[in-house]
């Protein structure tokens, strides 16, 4: 996978999406494919735009887990910081 972006504009040209920057963060975290953290199941399904449910033992993981927008309601397209953390 290629580095993040380093400036705005790199940004905002790569991300014109939040589904853009969503799978950019899902590819950062499950470069292989799904894995669940606790169960180790490869299959899970989306509940919203950025958690995901293990179809192995039903644990909610979300893709924004680690970076700079775990725990915020900030748009992953904001700006405000880079992708991927």
């Amino acid at each position: 996978m290629e580095d993040c972006p380093r400036t705005l504009a790199e940004f905002e040209a790569r991300f014109r999406s939040e589904q853009a920057c969503r799978e950019y963060l899902f590819q950062l975290r499950w470069p292989e494919g799904f894995r669940c953290p606790r169960c180790g199941a490869a299959k899970a399904w989306p509940l919203r735009s950025v958690l995901w449910q293990c179809a192995g033992c039903d644990r909610q993981v979300s893709v924004t887990a680690g970076t700079i927008f775990q725990d915020t309601h900030t748009p992953l397209t904001s700006g405000s910081g880079r992708c991927g953390g």
